[in-house]
């Protein structure tokens, strides 16, 4: 069962000024001094992860700054394609979820990267089974691509392990001597949740959940989503449906507001959770306090997030 609102809303005592404005470029640049502040902290300590584990959660920062860019690029266009950033979004906010479980311990930044390769090796036998008919594939396809063995050996993935997909996706026996094991899983932001320590962590991330949920409409075709670029095409008629300026008023909110703020939290809030990590980077603590600070200026969600978790997290005396 996913969560329910009545287990995860926070009743908010003090309001925001509705009136608020900020501009995006100031966020945006807020933005990339915590992705460049909390990247330096990985570069430079160790706290008990390998130079791997750090460099893929940097790389994961870092590609939360591509997609906020792209992002800023869709909104840019009145056009119903600009509904996709919603999409982006959640993207945002499910690499938040893995970068909170990534820092619950080593061994889940192993997790996901030997799951990827896992995914990127049945692909491989899907290609082989497709193509191996055609003479043009045939020097690819007689043994194993060279990055995927060099990933495997990277990754510490076993033989077994790789014989167990095949025998799961081709249907190829195991040796007699060989005990089925399977690569695991790196868990959906849902199953995240459960095996989260932290009490704060876990309740921002259940607060969060039903963000990510409703962002995930705009991944899957959602009625919401065609609902959305049918009323924005300034070529169909439904635009008026409601009223120029009721159209544009819930573009601005439902689409442009929600998909930036979401993307910038999330960007944000990843670089605050770095901070227990690294409790002695000045410039990091420093970083993400500035950021959180316009955040919650304009955000009632984001408040909600500052008082579950990050203003502790921070060291910010109420």
């Amino acid at each position: 069962m996913g969560t329910t609102v009545s287990a995860c809303a926070y009743r908010h005592a003090d309001d925001i000024d509705g009136n608020a404005r900020a501009d995006p470029n100031d966020l945006t640049g807020l933005a990339n001094v915590c992705v460049a502040q909390a990247t330096s902290s990985l570069e430079t300590c160790s706290a008990g992860y390998g130079d791997l584990q750090r460099g893929s959660l940097s790389n994961l920062l870092t590609a939360m700054q591509s997609t906020h860019r792209n992002i800023i690029r869709l909104l840019a266009e009145d056009e119903p394609g600009s509904v996709d950033a919603l999409a982006f979004a959640r993207l945002q906010l499910e690499t938040l979820y893995a970068v909170c479980l990534m820092l619950e311990g080593p061994e889940y930044v192993n997790c996901y990267l030997r799951e990827g390769w896992s995914k990127q090796y049945m692909q491989f036998l899907l290609w082989r089974e497709e193509y191996k008919g055609l003479p043009r594939f045939d020097e690819y396809l007689r043994g194993l691509p060279t990055t995927l063995g060099v990933l495997r050996n990277l990754l510490g993935i076993t033989m077994e392990q790789q014989m167990t997909i095949e025998r799961d996706e081709l249907g190829v026996p195991l040796p007699a001597h060989v005990a089925a094991k399977c690569i695991p899983h790196f868990p959906t932001p849902h199953k995240a949740i459960s095996k989260i320590t932290s009490p704060d962590r876990k309740r921002m991330l259940e607060r969060l959940y039903p963000e990510y949920r409703q962002l995930c409409s705009f991944s899957h075709g959602s009625a919401q989503s065609s609902f959305f670029k049918t009323i924005f095409n300034k070529r169909l008629p439904y635009r008026d449906l409601f009223g120029e300026p009721n159209t544009k008023e819930t573009f601005n909110k439902q689409v442009v507001s929600a998909a930036f703020m979401m993307s910038f939290l999330s960007i944000t809030q990843a670089s605050a959770e770095l901070t227990q990590l690294y409790p002695g980077h000045v410039e990091l603590r420093a970083s993400v306090t500035m950021a959180w600070n316009a955040l919650i200026k304009g955000s009632l969600l984001a408040r909600a997030i500052w008082e579950i978790r990050t203003r502790r997290l921070l060291g910010i005396v109420a």
